[in-house]
């Protein structure tokens, strides 16, 4: 992660300057009230309109911190599928849609939080709940707007699980739509792209308006719920219009971590393995915006083989505050080397196919305004937006082994932790 503030000299031979970036501001108010309830089950309730990246926000948070992530639309549309004649109809969203509009009042506010205090017990009482409040389907949210006054519904729903607090993920700059976030690298724009006769392109205004409306109207169908917690000083608002993904994700780790919310595993990490100083030189992984961190610092024989070595790797960076996402792991010393496999291993890994020729910088950026062109890596990606990063000399059989490891030993956390 980049962090703000000064700029450092380096005395590095290549005459290389560190720029550390400034870090932007994010805005954020915390209600007078805002805890975690001590008592199971919790229940953190999260808002989150049009370009807020919510659902990305959400899915790391309840990974990082693992919390149960429940969704209002999707128990909804599960609840309501059941009052369909054909509940696999491939026209099932348009079914639901056209039930909605004959019986509105399958969508009375009592009515849905039953079924999601349904969904809570048979999730069991013991967790911490991510609740994720607001459909994004038009139909489902629109009935929301109806609402004037939700605080006995509210209260007879915490009669069953009380709420800590709510979260408000807040675009107040419409023009600054967050983009997703990707492992796999980006394909190159075609020069042309070959658009029918007579089909007008699509403009950038037009997509602008669409974000416009339907971010106007979420606010219209959110507005009863954030004031009733904002009275209550239960609210936590968070400008999420800044561009700049690092920032915002710093500030919710901050968030929690004065929360005293445990952390359990770090998400969409970038390693880049090295094996020997001259990778160190060759890529100037000094000024490569990257945690270094070596093998023989951690609690493991370097001597003992791969599997025993890659899984200390992954829990080291587990335990690392989840603000670090990027790492360079010197594998220098231990059994690991560019030679130590001489042939494809059997076993079956959960990674996309091997990219090569890819841009270190790419994935984790370098800190200096000197133009530097570092020598290509190779890029093996999961679909959970994990990352490897190897030197291009490094055995593609390697390359898999050790990306495999690292997968296996993810999987695993991930089992344990629902």
């Amino acid at each position: 992660m980049g962090c703000g503030g000064s700029t450092l000299e380096n005395d590095s031979p290549t005459g290389l300057v560190l720029h550390k970036r400034d870090k932007i501001t994010i805005h954020l108010h915390v209600g007078n009230e805002v805890k975690i309830l001590a008592a199971k089950p919790q229940v953190i309730l999260v808002f989150g309109g049009p370009g807020s990246r919510k659902g990305k926000l959400l899915d790391d948070v309840s990974h990082v911190y693992g919390l149960k992530l429940i969704s209002t639309e999707s128990i909804l549309m599960e609840e309501l599928s059941e009052k369909l004649d054909d509940p696999k109809s491939s026209k099932r969203t348009e079914d639901i849609a056209s039930l909605i509009k004959n019986q509105p009042e399958l969508l009375k506010l009592q009515r849905v939080f039953n079924h999601v205090c349904s969904k809570m017990e048979k999730e069991g009482k013991n967790n911490c709940f991510l609740w994720d409040f607001m459909p994004n389907l038009k139909f489902l949210m629109t009935q929301f707007r109806n609402v004037k006054d939700c605080e006995n519904d509210f209260k007879v729903f915490e009669n069953r699980f009380p709420i800590s607090f709510a979260i408000n993920f807040m675009v107040t700059n419409e023009k600054n739509i967050m983009e997703p976030q990707c492992a796999v690298p980006k394909k190159a724009d075609k020069a042309e792209t070959n658009t029918p006769a007579g089909q007008p392109k699509q403009s950038d205004e037009a997509d602008t308006g669409r974000l416009a409306k339907r971010a106007r109207l979420y606010a219209d169908c959110v507005e009863t719920f954030t004031d009733y917690f904002a009275k209550r000083e239960k609210l936590v608002s968070m400008d999420v219009s800044s561009k700049s993904k690092e920032d915002i994700w710093d500030k919710v780790c901050e968030f929690f971590s004065n929360l005293e919310v445990p952390h359990v595993r770090n998400v969409d990490t970038v390693i880049f393995f090295i094996f020997d100083d001259k990778d160190a030189q060759s890529y100037n992984t000094d000024f490569l915006d990257a945690k270094r961190v070596n093998v023989c610092d951690m609690a493991v024989n370097i001597s003992s083989p791969p599997d025993q070595i890659i899984p200390a790797v992954c829990k080291y960076i587990d335990d690392t505050y989840p603000i670090q996402k990027k790492f360079i792991v010197d594998l220098h010393a231990s059994s690991i080397t560019k030679d130590c496999m001489k042939k494809d291993p059997q076993k079956v890994i959960q990674f996309l196919d091997k990219a090569e020729n890819v841009d270190v910088q790419f994935y984790i950026p370098l800190q200096t305004k000197t133009v530097q062109k570092l020598p290509k890596v190779s890029a093996l990606c999961s679909s959970e937006n994990e990352v490897c990063l190897f030197p291009m000399d490094v055995p593609h059989g390697l390359c898999k082994y050790i990306a495999g490891l690292y997968r296996a030993y993810k999987e695993h956390v991930i089992s344990n932790s629902l």
